[in-house]
């Protein structure tokens, strides 16, 4: 048997320019399996990958339901803060027009109460001099009080007086 002038412990003296011998067959299947092994693990991370980023797509389409259903209940808590404050507005703006419209009321029923409580304009009837029994004036006689002073008729709004 000749040494091969690869195998371990050959000096490598001899010709080198010779064909190299032939390789046994379990090393061709063993170089066919790692090839197959290989292109099976490369077929697996492909379809892996393809599994992760398809779930990582339904990640984030998820995600993005949940913050839009968060935006959709953020948002209809403002509509509905929004729709309680105009109705309070509204009410408000009801309320001031009904105390403008009282207030009228009260200046209106004011008004009469002092053109009610004014003596009329007319002059006193001839031969009536003030005394106390017709309510002159308060100094008209030393040390008597003026008498009370009579109601003035009630003007009805049809401009008749009630005595």
């Amino acid at each position: 048997m000749d040494p091969s002038p690869l195998a371990p412990g050959s000096t490598g003296g001899g010709s080198g320019s010779g064909p190299l011998p032939p390789l046994p067959d379990w090393v061709l299947w063993l170089q066919a399996g790692f090839t197959a092994l290989v292109a099976v693990l490369f077929v697996a991370l492909l379809v892996q990958s393809r599994q992760q980023t398809s779930r990582i797509q339904e990640l984030q389409q998820r995600l993005q339901g949940l913050e839009n259903s968060r935006a959709l209940e953020r948002t209809t808590g403002l509509e509905d803060q929004l729709r309680n404050a105009v109705e309070r507005l509204q009410t408000l703006e009801r309320d001031s027009s009904r105390l403008d419209v009282l207030q009228a009321e009260t200046d209106a029923l004011s008004a009469q109460l002092r053109q009610l409580a004014r003596p009329p304009a007319a002059p006193p009837p001839p031969g009536s001099g003030p005394g106390p029994e017709r309510g002159g004036s308060e100094g008209s006689w030393p040390g008597s009080t003026p008498a009370p002073a009579e109601p003035a008729p009630l003007i009805q709004p049809g401009g008749a007086r009630e005595p």
